[in-house]
């Protein structure tokens, strides 16, 4: 049985983290809350899950690079107290979740896809919105960092141009997706994404700088890998 089911979320059924609790989380959801989910963001199939998935994937997504800050705490807060009302009492669950994540360390994919059982399509691109907000709040974004929200952003179904939007409010840089390190459209066609692909593969090649240096070597190799996963990418998706 997963993190997701076993030793996290099983409060939702019954589980093992309800003994944990001593019994507070009997109450941790409950018709008051789920009444303000309801009205606040109408569509939510299932409010339990909702709260539990978006609190747990922020905590892993603020803790990629080390220990969740107080800021990143509260901006989570925010969110709820903003969006759904909630009072210091509901904050207080919120705060369990996010020290039971912090010790369980769970993987993203099946919460992601709990998230995505509980919400309609418009509550995506909203998620991965908030990963950023906890991450920019401490100056976090970096490579491992944006390698979490891409992960997020893939698990959500959130495609390049709507994930290229997001980053746009908050003033970043253009968004890398394998297309734009093989240097053509995502709308491009099979020959010209194969063909940009091997002008990649030669220009990249470490052979190419081998009289440079071994730091230039390094670095061509790096570039080189890079293109080879951007186009395996690419040919998963599209089904060359």
């Amino acid at each position: 049985m997963s993190w997701l089911w076993g030793a996290g979320l099983g409060f939702l059924r019954g589980g093992p983290l309800g003994a944990i609790a001593g019994g507070t989380l009997g109450h941790f959801i409950t018709k008051k809350v789920r009444k303000k989910v309801q009205k606040r963001l109408p569509g939510i199939k299932n409010e339990d899950l909702f709260i539990t998935s978006v609190v747990v994937i922020l905590t892993r997504i603020a803790s990629t690079g080390g220990e969740i800050s107080a800021r990143q705490v509260e901006a989570m807060y925010r969110f709820f107290v903003r969006n759904l009302d909630y009072n210091t009492k509901e904050l207080g669950h919120i705060n369990f979740i996010i020290r039971e994540t912090l010790r369980v360390n769970p993987h993203l994919k099946p919460v992601i896809e709990k998230f995505l059982e509980a919400s309609p399509t418009h509550y995506r691109g909203l998620l991965l919105a908030l990963g950023y907000q906890v991450l920019l709040i401490e100056n976090q974004l970096n490579d491992e960092t944006e390698a979490i929200l891409n992960e997020l952003a893939g698990g959500l179904k959130i495609d390049y141009e709507e994930h290229g939007k997001i980053r746009q409010q908050f003033s970043l840089g253009s968004l890398r997706t394998p297309y734009s390190i093989l240097g053509v459209d995502e709308k491009a066609g099979e020959e010209e994404i194969r063909r940009a692909y091997r002008m990649s593969l030669v220009e990249h090649h470490p052979d190419r700088v081998a009289h440079m240096g071994e730091s230039h070597v390094e670095s061509a190799h790096i570039k080189f890998l890079e293109v080879q996963a951007a186009y395996k990418e690419i040919e998963l998706t599209r089904r060359f």
